[in-house]
């Protein structure tokens, strides 16, 4: 005996308003979980380090809050940039040791208030015999549309006074050996980045600047002469700084919450496709 299942038009327009109405209500949940995700991928305070103090060695760099998170980069060289640490807010003591002594008084020492979602730069800056640990606040806002937004590190110290110009426009006045300029907005695309030191000769360094990039400019002494590393902030991603950010500080700190979004989305996208499922083989 064969039985026959049918399926009268109006249970068929329940179920597709029933199919319909749960779309609608995942779509928005997706939505959510999307929003919500730029905004957790740019939150966090990070920190990074700089030796730029050409006639200071090698050294330990050692960072300590008072609740106990740590952080020691051995061997650090003039010119090196670290990647940024994400951190938890509060108070840290820097303290610069020569490398692989690490009983000895520090060379100089500093201390970092970091507030909630800020990035800061600490920088070793000055001759030895002045040398002094420098805190730059870090603008990693995204500039206006079609710029990028640039400051310079004088590094340098032979080189004196250093005049920086971007496609031969002055765009941040003389840098004084050991000091750093504000951020400035510069039209984007590649370029020529001037250096005009006043002792020594002028330098050129073709250098792109991306639309929506943040930039520090180190100009420090390379084995040639006078030399500019571009550091990369962030690139148009907001307050997230770009460029190996590496989370916490020995492992104590929160780990970072980048693969809960795609798992969300993942499980909210196979919710639906299952309901979907499921109500189209009862209307069928």
């Amino acid at each position: 005996m064969t039985t026959t299942s049918t399926t009268t038009p109006e249970t068929r327009h329940t179920m597709r308003r029933i199919l319909t109405g749960a779309l609608l209500v995942l779509t928005a949940a997706l939505g959510a979980v999307l929003a919500a995700a730029p905004a957790e991928a740019a939150t966090g305070t990070y920190l990074r380090l700089a030796h730029l103090s050409p006639d200071t060695p090698a050294v330990d760099i050692s960072v300590t809050s008072f609740t106990g998170q740590t952080l020691q980069l051995d061997g650090v060289g003039y010119g090196n940039v670290s990647s940024y640490r994400r951190i938890e807010p509060g108070t840290y003591t820097i303290q610069m040791r020569p490398t692989g002594n690490p009983d000895s008084p520090p060379i100089v020492s500093g201390t970092l208030d970091a507030g909630a979602g800020g990035a800061y730069t600490a920088a070793a800056l000055g001759p030895r015999s002045g040398l002094s640990v420098r805190l730059l606040a870090d603008d990693l806002t995204r500039p206006p549309a079609h710029s990028a937004r640039v400051r310079v590190v004088q590094g340098a110290q032979s080189a004196g006074a250093v005049a920086v110009t971007w496609n031969a426009a002055p765009v941040l006045g003389s840098v004084a050996f050991g000091t750093a300029t504000g951020y400035v907005d510069v039209p984007t695309g590649s370029g020529t980045l001037g250096l005009a030191p006043s002792a020594g000769a002028p330098v050129q360094a073709s250098v792109r600047f991306d639309d929506g990039g943040v930039y520090s400019v180190l100009v420090v002494q390379g084995p040639g002469g006078l030399e500019a590393k571009v550091e990369t902030d962030a690139l148009g991603v907001g307050d997230a700084p770009v460029g190996g950010v590496e989370t916490g500080l020995g492992g104590t700190a929160p780990s970072s919450p980048g693969p809960v979004v795609p798992l969300a989305v993942l499980a909210v996208a196979g919710a639906g496709a299952g309901i979907a499922l499921r109500i189209r083989r009862r209307v069928r």
